[in-house]
């Protein structure tokens, strides 16, 4: 009988110390877990502060580049007002001569382009022209072939390519 109490005490004390191995385990994840998610938290508030001072930066950037454009536009307005009638018109004859100088420069450069791009246009429409017309006299033999397989010979007579 002392074998056996013997055997019996020892398998309770290795059961007791895998328990307390399990318990300190589970322990030591609950307390990295819980160091993690302080840090997490610690880091969201860190870049949070940072976000905020980042957006105030560019919010004040912004108006102050809104503040120096609606001063320079209201100088150049104000300059515009004390030309006169004729410097005005002169500017904008200026404009409208330069404007259709770029525009016929670009008429030009287009219709040259498509004289240009005219034979590769036809050679690309003629290739596929054929494509496609091989490709129907394909399909209408392949047809014509499965029609005569399946239903023999038609009084017609077929032209099989070769």
């Amino acid at each position: 009988m002392g074998r056996l109490t013997d055997d019996m005490g020892q398998l309770r004390r290795n059961i007791d110390n895998t328990r307390e191995n399990r318990l300190a385990q589970q322990n030591a994840r609950i307390s990295s877990v819980s160091a993690q998610i302080a840090d997490f938290a610690l880091t969201r508030v860190r870049n949070g502060l940072q976000d905020a001072n980042a957006r105030a930066t560019f919010v004040a950037d912004n108006a102050n580049d809104v503040s120096r454009l609606l001063n320079s536009f209201h100088h150049h307005h104000q300059m515009m007002g004390r030309q006169g009638r004729e410097e005005r018109a002169a500017f904008v004859n200026d404009v409208s001569k330069k404007t259709l100088g770029l525009l016929n420069d670009f008429h030009a450069a287009h219709k040259s382009m498509a004289k240009h791009s005219a034979k590769e246009r036809a050679h690309f429409v003629a290739t596929n022209k054929k494509s496609v017309g091989a490709f129907i006299g394909e399909a209408s033999q392949d047809r014509a072939g499965a029609h005569t397989v399946f239903f023999g010979a038609s009084k017609k007579k077929v032209a099989f390519l070769v």
